[in-house]
This record gives structure tokens, C-alpha cells and sequence, in this order.
């Protein structure tokens, strides 16, 4: 028996194979996923600002009808759960959007491994873990080649697009890699019998695959230890190079980090170098970094950086019930807990709304007629001359692929700063904010949309470092002595 360590299961094949025929139960399934993706695209469609016509949202108006398609060609197959969850995965992928996912509620216990969990390092597949069985070679560390006759990108890369996100992003290949040597019963795609792997000087091994039932919780534990994500922690300290700064949050738990740098921003500014760790940062409120940075560099400097936007620039909301509901909740926690600043900001916003509903209106404020035609404003047009910092030392940034969200804002800003930018490429998100998640009538999965659009901002991301770091980004030791070590610029 293949001894996982993330553990196999002894079972007929019978528990785990699809029926082959209509029954009472996979008429059920059937019901609830049409009855679920019809909920979730109704929530996206009716919600989000890019699918209302005056926006002028082609990519995204493509993206909703790819959406609407891949449902009706998938639905006469869904028979049992992972054909549902595949589905409704699927719908969520098309968007091609981080901040538009299908989150399982109640997942499967149970999924087929091939006993090779493949990771991403230095923009390769790798086999990060593995376990033998039936006299396979060992290929740990190896470069995954591709299987089936296909190369790993030819492979790879549409399962990816299909059911997990856009595969053009770093990050997007990162978070999938482990997912695909596993076997989730997706009955849209097929399942790989052999697969080829290299190691440096030697001729490449085809390796015939034996799946396995396994525990799904013991798969995710697995997977956690090959991805080896590093952590920056919420911490401001000396380090052999300078000062270290960790804030792998944007979210209100950041504000330890800002009271730290003003405590400490006398010493910050006479350090050789200041490292800015955004390791794990998946967002929050960008205001925290712009707080950090002037603290280090001077409200001189940060204004200067600042990006400009076009003329026909701002933020609007959608207008629907769904929204309305959204922000009156908000209000309503507001005036409960007395949040003067809270209050003075959501109290017009739904007078607005309300107003917008009864006139039929689509965006709150009204969208000007300019919003369909302004070209996004430009992330690359960095400003050439900038007034000098405050701080004499260094400014250098970490990443890695999970900063996403108001972690790519900070990255922009801290890049338009001067600082270098080392670590891992990150993710990428776009003009669209303001997640609301719903539960799906079946109350198996929950649904997201996005509810504001801002006009004349583009995507930000994906960042590329301009050093990347050559070892694994969680081990701190090696990375703060590698960051100490970079050559003067």
C-alpha cells in the first residue's frame, strides 16, 4: 500500500465513481447546480459595474457571456458533487478575476491522488513532494515536462484557465501547481495516465501514474508544506542590513505596524536600508502603506509619486437592491457603534443609492458619459524626478504571489518611491472593488461580485521583482541574509 503522507484510504472504487445513469440522485445534483450557477451569474450580473452596457466593458462582457456558455455545455453532466463543484469553480475561473470566486461551504472528504504533489519554483513545475508505490522512480525536486504526449504548458496551462484562473499570472500557476497531479472527480477534464519529469543531467523519466483515495483534509496539510509561503508578520525590528519592516496585512491589525515605524521613525530614517515585507499581504486598506511611506520618505516625496489619473476619473458604485442591502448593513453597524467617520461616508452613499433605484439609474453617483471612453491612467508612467527622501538608507521591497489587492496599490507606490523591488512576481487585480460574497441557495457554496468600479485606474499588477529571490521565500534566515547582501545600486 502507497504509504502518503497525507494519507490513503482503502476503498472499493465503486465509493468513488459517478453513476453512469440518471437516479433520484443525480437528478438532485442536476437541480442544484442549475439552480446555484443561475444564482451566481444573476449576483455578478446585476451587481458588478462592468456588466451594466454604459461602461463599455468589453473584456468583462465577453468574459460574463464565456461565463453564461461554459454553464450550459457543463450542466447536462453534473451528476454528483465534484461535477458541481467543478461547475460552479469553472464559472468563478472565467472571470479571470481573484476577487470573483466559489468558495466550498461543505467540501469533499475525499479525492484520488497520484502520489506527486508538483509546486512552483522559479517559473517552473516542480515535484515538490512524493511518494512511491508500484516501483516508480523517485522524480522529487524534478521538473515536471508535461504528460500524455503534451508539454507541461500545453497541459497545464488550459486546466488552469478552465477552473482556476487566468494561467498568464505567476501567481495564479503557483496556487494551482499542487492541484494538478490530484484527481477533485472534475469530470470536464481527464485524468493524466503518465506524466515525464527531468532531473539536471539526466535523460527525462516517464512515470505511470496509480491514483489513490485520499482525506482531502490531509491533502490541504500536504499542500501547505510544499507551497512553503512565508509569513512577514506584523513587526518593525533591525535586521544585519538595516531595519525590517513585516506587514503581511493591509487589514486594521496594520495599524501596529504604523504606530511601530512613528515610534521608530527617527532610527528608520537614519538606517542604511529599510526592507518593506510584504510576504502574505493579500490586502485591505492601501491608506496604511501611504501612512508607512510618508513616515519613511516625506509627504514631499510620497505626493510627488503619486499616479496621475486622467480627467474623467472616479469611483462609482452599482446601484441594485443587493448593493443597497450591502451598505445599509453598514450603516446600521455605523450608528450602533457611533463611527462618526463611517456614518458621514455610507449615510449619503445609500440616501444616493435609494435615489438611483427609483430613477432607474445604474451607477451611484451618475457615470458620465466620458467613463466608457477614458483610458485607463498609465502604472508604468513612473515620475522621473522626485524630491529627495527623508530617510538616507535603501528602500527595498519583498513580495511574493500572494499580494493581491490593496497589496498591489502599496507595491505601485512603494515602486514609484525609488524602492527595489526583489522576491517573488505578485498576483494581479483590477479596477473593480468592493467584494460582497453570497451563499448560494443550496447553502453548499458561497458566490462573489464585485460592486465598484474606479474609472480611469487600470489593473495593478502583475509586479515583477527586479531580483528574484533564488531560494524559498518562507525561510527568514536566508532571506534577510540575502537582502543584506545585494549589491550597492
Amino acid at each position: 500500500m502507497r504509504n502518503h503522507v497525507w494519507g490513503v484510504l482503502v476503498m472499493s472504487v465503486g465509493v468513488m465513481s459517478a453513476p453512469c445513469h440518471a437516479t433520484p440522485l443525480s437528478d438532485a445534483w442536476h437541480t442544484i447546480a442549475a439552480e446555484d450557477s443561475r444564482a451566481a451569474l444573476t449576483l455578478i450580473e446585476n451587481n458588478h459595474p462592468g456588466a451594466a452596457p454604459e461602461l463599455g466593458d468589453a473584456t468583462f462582457q465577453a468574459r460574463l457571456a464565456l461565463a453564461k456558455a461554459h454553464v450550459a455545455q457543463r450542466l447536462p453532466r453534473v451528476v454528483d458533487y465534484p461535477a458541481y463543484a467543478a461547475l460552479m469553480s469553472g464559472l468563478a475561473a472565467d472571470f479571470q478575476d481573484g476577487h470573483i470566486w466559489s468558495n466550498a461551504l461543505v467540501g469533499a472528504q475525499i479525492i484520488r491522488s497520484s502520489g506527486i504533489l508538483l509546486a512552483r519554483q522559479n517559473n517552473q513545475w516542480v515535484v515538490g513532494a512524493q511518494q512511491t508505490d508500484h516501483g516508480e522512480p523517485d522524480v522529487k525536486g524534478q521538473i515536471f515536462l508535461g504528460c500524455d504526449g503534451q508539454d507541461a504548458e500545453s497541459w497545464a496551462v488550459p486546466r488552469i484557465a478552465r477552473f482556476k484562473g487566468d494561467p498568464v499570472l505567476e501567481a495564479v500557476r503557483a496556487r494551482a501547481a499542487s492541484w494538478l497531479l490530484l484527481d477533485e472527480g472534475n469530470p470536464f477534464l481527464v485524468r493524466p495516465k503518465r506524466c515525464t519529469f527531468s532531473a539536471p543531467g539526466h535523460a527525462p523519466e516517464s512515470v505511470a501514474l496509480h491514483w489513490q483515495p485520499v482525506l482531502m483534509a490531509n491533502v490541504r496539510a500536504a499542500i501547505g508544506q510544499v507551497a512553503q509561503r512565508g509569513d512577514a508578520g506584523l513587526k518593525v525590528e533591525p535586521f544585519s542590513g538595516g531595519w525590517w519592516i513585516g506587514l503581511d496585512t493591509l487589514e486594521d491589525e496594520a495599524q501596529k505596524v504604523v504606530t511601530l515605524v512613528r515610534h521608530n521613525q527617527a532610527a528608520l530614517r537614519e538606517a542604511p536600508m529599510v526592507v518593506i515585507d510584504l510576504r502574505g499581504n493579500g490586502g485591505g486598506n492601501s491608506r496604511y502603506a501611504d501612512i508607512i511611506a510618508e513616515l519613511l520618505v516625506g509627504e514631499p516625496r510620497l505626493k510627488a509619486a503619486q499616479p496621475h489619473f486622467p480627467a474623467c476619473s472616479g469611483s462609482y458604485w452599482r446601484v441594485s437592491p443587493g448593493v443597497l442591502a450591502a451598505l445599509q448593513q453598514n450603516l446600521d453597524q455605523a450608528e450602533a457603534s457611533r463611527d462618526g467617520v463611517s456614518i458621514n461616508f455610507y449615510r449619503p452613499l445609500v440616501t444616493d443609492i435609494k435615489q438611483a433605484l427609483a430613477q432607474h439609474r445604474n451607477f451611484s453617483p451618475a457615470l458620465p458619459a466620458c467613463a466608457r471612453h477614458t483610458l485607463a491612467a498609465e502604472q508604468n508612467d513612473m515620475p522621473q524626478v522626485l524630491p529627495p527622501a527623508e530617510m538616507q538608507g535603501r528602500l527595498v521591497l519583498v513580495t511574493d504571489h500572494t499580494c493581491f489587492s490593496s497589496c498591489l496599490i502599496a507595491v505601485d507606490l512603494f515602486r514609484r518611491l525609488g524602492a527595489l523591488h526583489v522576491g517573488e512576481t505578485t498576483d494581479r487585480s483590477s479596477r473593480y472593488m468592493e467584494v460582497r460574497e453570497e451563499v448560494m441557495p443550496s447553502q453548499l457554496r458561497a458566490v462573489s461580485t464585485l460592486q465598484k468600479v474606479a474609472v480611469g485606474a487600470g489593473d495593478f499588477g502583475p509586479y515583477t521583482p527586479e531580483i528574484i529571490f533564488p531560494g524559498v521565500l518562507s525561510n527568514d534566515a536566508a532571506l534577510k541574509a540575502w537582502v543584506a547582501a545585494l549589491p550597492a545600486p
